[in-house]
């Protein structure tokens, strides 16, 4: 197995980390940039470097189970993604794994005919035992009948391109990045939200999409994407029962900062850890029960083990797929139905009509 990595900023580095996990045969990374380049090169010695991807394809035929990592800009994503499918690759691409519904269709249609894999790195936080715990008290019925789920991140300022990586202006343009936080975030948050619930259809009731006017916002490149999210979901779960969602992420609020993820039940509620960081390192559930009179807190502490780094997860899943072991990775299906309930809130915050997404 190869790894070929379009782009060798940042994100490149730790797949190629990952890569020497697997362990790869052969690293290869391709950046116009020559400083990129040689950064690389610093870090890992072994890579194969060219400057241009299609170069760095036809240096040797694709293999079976050979994968392309897209880790360039969100408007790159799909012309990369369909020129490795042509050359025979499987691709692992970056998130957001596209900028439009009906751009991943076609980076789907290209995976099925060239008999390949899309991968979608919004996995990167799927599978932690926090979450393996938190489904199996839920499948038990350890909550009784749930009736309430609520996911809340709000960061008062952390909005790329302005306080986080200032040099990199194209956040701020939906044209290029796709949108803002909801495109940069939420496909974190409810590709792991989903992986615990498996809700078979989702029904954006209501959204809403916001930004924020910043005293420091760069004048030459204003801010045109969203830094807040909200929206009223409603989860059809594998059982058949429905459980709304009160769904919230900002990067850039005038307001408190919050955080909060819980599942709520009519015997008992659960919180779970799943961003970092990770203290001893470990994960923890949080079990509210009836103490008669009062809510008692029990905590559980779950080693992290063997689950891989974050930023490791994507490709190590990856790779497993293809090579046919079990494996966080998403289907194509899942990938596409996480994905449209992205589209739906950002479809929704718009026209204020209601989105049903069925899973397929």
């Amino acid at each position: 197995m190869r790894v070929l990595l379009i782009g060798a900023g940042a994100i490149a580095h730790h797949h190629a980390a990952a890569a020497r996990l697997i362990p790869a045969e052969a690293i290869l990374a391709a950046d116009p940039s020559a400083e990129a380049r040689a950064r690389f090169s610093a870090a890992y010695p072994e890579a194969g470097i060219f400057e241009t991807p299609e170069a760095m394809l036809a240096s040797a035929p694709a293999g079976r189970d050979d994968i392309v990592v897209v880790a360039v800009p969100p408007w790159l994503h799909a012309p990369m993604t369909l020129m490795a499918f042509e050359a025979g690759f499987h691709v692992l691409c970056e998130k957001p794994v596209a900028r439009t519904l009906a751009e991943l269709d076609g980076m789907l249609a290209a995976a099925e005919t060239a008999g390949r894999r899309l991968g979608d790195c919004a996995i990167r936080f799927n599978g932690q035992p926090s979450m393996r715990r938190a489904s199996a008290l839920i499948g038990e019925g350890a909550l009784g009948q749930l009736n309430l789920v609520r996911m809340i991140h709000r960061s008062v300022r952390g909005r790329p391109g302005i306080e986080y990586q200032p040099a990199s202006r194209w956040f701020l343009d939906p044209d290029l990045a796709g949108g803002g936080v909801l495109v940069d975030w939420s496909v974190y948050d409810l590709a792991m939200l989903f992986d615990v619930l498996r809700p078979t259809e989702v029904r954006v009731d209501a959204a809403h999409l916001a930004r924020i006017e910043g005293r420091d916002d760069p004048p030459d490149h204003p801010p045109r994407v969203e830094s807040h999210v909200a929206a009223m979901l409603r989860l059809v779960l594998p059982d058949g029962a429905t459980v709304p969602c009160l769904y919230e992420r900002a990067n850039g609020v005038n307001g408190p900062a919050h955080a909060e993820l819980s599942v709520e039940g009519t015997t008992g509620g659960l919180s779970w850890q799943w961003l970092p960081p990770y203290d001893g390192d470990a994960t923890r559930v949080t079990r509210f029960v009836d103490g008669g009179g009062k809510v008692e807190r029990e905590v559980e502490t779950l080693p992290m083990g063997e689950h891989p780094h974050f930023h490791h997860q994507p490709l190590l899943a990856m790779a497993a797929a293809v090579a046919g072991r079990p494996s966080n990775a998403l289907a194509a299906a899942d990938l596409r139905f996480n994905f449209a309930v992205i589209a739906a809130i950002q479809s929704v915050a718009a026209d204020a009509a209601a989105a049903t997404i069925r899973r397929a």
